[in-house]
């Protein structure tokens, strides 16, 4: 089938004069995950030559808007497209489908959208991967993360990224002194010219930590929005309450040790272990008892998989370690 697809007929399908088993083909060739990034392609080069197919889709709420303002007693949202006889046997289970159509093509917008304007970069529980961003950067992208980047524009119009998990960035500084941003779920954002940090943002709290350069932490407390400016060796982290510590960290947590499969532990609780267990490993961890969960870890070592690390983990500790499939129980002798 794939060579049956060409930009020829990609284009055609643009343009509305591919026929329906054409459409059917594409259709077919696009449930292939690979070919999605070569679609994006070519509808840029398409909408590069035929602006005028942009969809005018702010326009069109805007007028949308207008009219429920300029008929305010319009309850029902099928008179927008039904004719005065129409309205006159209108059916709730006929109003009901309408709304239910349209909240599904609303919603199934928002989702072409983002994909259409952003490609995320994901990793699996126990991977990492290296990036190289259009502007020069590069990032490092630890297990069970994402990155989105926009498709177009990165580097020239916008250097905003949105990291969900964690990942080590090298930011390369433009001549025109653009902005890189990292935008996180958890109500803060990192704001750099040129440097390298690394940024943690889970559910359980966030942190970053400057290794190069300067950067500025913007967060949010409440409904006010703040700002820190950190400076090389600093640390700021973020717990869920958004309540802030700034502390100098030792020069062997500057950088981060995941990506060459070593692990440094420096007086870290079994608990914070337990949490990079379930976090980049998908594993269920259990620590029987408080005791337990306050003993701290102190060595380096390196671990290809995760059943060498929790075999390092029970030799540093002297516990027992039982793992069945997903499910870890940490036990003192």
């Amino acid at each position: 089938m794939e060579s049956e697809i060409n930009k020829n007929l990609i284009f055609s399908y643009f343009g509305r004069t591919a026929s329906p088993l054409q459409r059917e083909l594409i259709g077919q060739w696009l449930r292939e995950k690979k070919n999605e990034e070569q679609y994006y392609e070519w509808l840029e080069e398409w909408e590069n030559s035929h602006p005028q197919y942009l969809a005018q889709t702010d326009a069109a709420h805007q007028r949308y808007a207008a009219f429920l303002a300029d008929n305010p007693h319009t309850d029902d949202v099928s008179e927008v497209f039904q004719t005065p006889s129409n309205r006159r046997n209108r059916n709730p289970g006929q109003w009901l489908v309408a709304a239910s159509i349209i909240c599904l093509l609303g919603f199934s917008t928002l989702v072409f959208r983002n994909q259409l304007e952003y490609k995320t970069y994901e990793t699996a529980f126990g991977e990492t991967r290296s990036l190289h961003l259009p502007d020069g950067s590069s990032v490092l992208l630890n297990a069970n993360s994402s990155l989105k980047v926009p498709r177009w524009g990165f580097g020239s119009r916008t250097r905003e990224v949105l990291l969900t998990g964690e990942a080590n960035f090298s930011v390369t500084h433009t001549t025109d002194n653009k902005r890189f941003v990292v935008k996180t779920a958890n109500h803060f954002e990192v704001v750099v010219l040129g440097t390298e940090f690394t940024v943690f943002s889970r559910k359980r709290g966030a942190r970053v930590t400057l290794n190069k350069g300067q950067v500025r932490f913007n967060y949010q407390q409440g409904r006010t929005v703040k700002q820190l400016t950190m400076k090389p060796g600093e640390r700021v982290t973020l717990d869920p309450q958004n309540r802030i510590a700034l502390r100098k960290v030792r020069a062997v947590q500057l950088h981060p040790t995941w990506s060459e499969k070593r692990f440094v532990f420096d007086e870290t609780p079994l608990r914070e272990v337990a949490y990079l267990l379930e976090e980049n490993y998908g594993l269920q961890v259990k620590i029987n008892g408080p005791d337990l969960a306050d003993r701290v870890l102190m060595g380096s070592f390196r671990a290809d998989n995760v059943d060498q690390l929790l075999q390092s983990i029970s030799e540093l500790l002297d516990i027992n370690v039982v793992r069945q499939g997903n499910y870890v129980q940490l036990t003192s002798h």
